[in-house]
């Protein structure tokens, strides 16, 4: 029973106790800036992709633009073309003149198409832009809601560490001073729990048997006693 136990281990099994919880709020603590970098990367790529879908359309703004003025440029050259050819006297210097007007015409037909196919291509970027960037700022709404979460953890779980902090060492002055050091040695070197139960004649620190010296010492109950195994200190509950 545990109220029989030695009063070292009563004080020693305190401090495990509240140490554990120190190291368990320390990693939850510990764990905040991966989740903050975690968030935020997150952010930045949601608004990539946001900035990518709008550069598509300004791109195809601007070879709209182009192509108006390319296409602006074509149809002043054939009024060019075309003002020339009433003043020429010769017939084939009438004739080039015209070979470069239907040129000039063809281009500016194709142009136009160009310039068709892409009202086309940016209307569909357009909507394609506006549903994607709906869904994307949710996502980015929803992880800064998570940063704001994760502020407020970190500051509840400042707090609470420094009450445990506080808690352990007002347990370490409790213990007697030959067992903390055996303790902090532990501690020093292995995961916790370092004072745990033995069961069946097994140390549930590292699950092995133990030899039946440390089994029967164990369980005479008034000496510290190490599992022969992994050092951890054993009790009988």
């Amino acid at each position: 029973m545990r109220g029989m136990a030695p009063e070292w281990l009563e004080k020693l099994l305190i401090l495990q106790n509240r140490d554990s919880r120190r190291a368990f709020i320390e990693k939850q603590l510990g764990s905040v800036p991966r989740e903050r970098d975690a968030a935020e990367r997150k952010i930045t790529q949601h608004r990539a992709a946001i900035e990518a879908a709008e550069k598509r359309v300004r791109d195809l703004e601007l070879e709209r633009s182009r192509l108006e003025q390319e296409i602006a440029s074509t149809e002043e050259q054939a009024r060019k073309y075309r003002n020339q050819q009433i003043q020429v006297k010769k017939n084939d210097e009438y004739q080039a003149l015209t070979h470069e007007i239907a040129s000039t015409e063809a281009k500016i037909s194709d142009l136009e198409g160009e310039e068709i196919q892409i009202l086309y291509d940016l209307d569909d970027a357009r909507e394609k832009t506006a549903a994607e960037s709906a869904v994307e700022n949710e996502e980015i709404a929803f992880q800064e809601k998570q940063l704001a979460k994760l502020a407020a953890k970190e500051v509840q779980l400042t707090a609470e560490l420094e009450g445990a902090r506080a808690a352990v060492e007002v347990a370490r002055t409790e213990v007697p001073t030959a067992s903390i050091r055996v303790y902090d040695r532990l501690v020093g070197g292995l995961p916790l729990p370092v004072i745990v139960p033995l069961q069946a004649q097994k140390c549930l620190g590292c699950h092995l048997r133990v030899s039946a010296g440390v089994d029967a010492e164990v369980r005479g109950g008034s000496k510290m006693t190490h599992c022969d195994n992994c050092t951890r200190i054993l009790y009988v509950e």
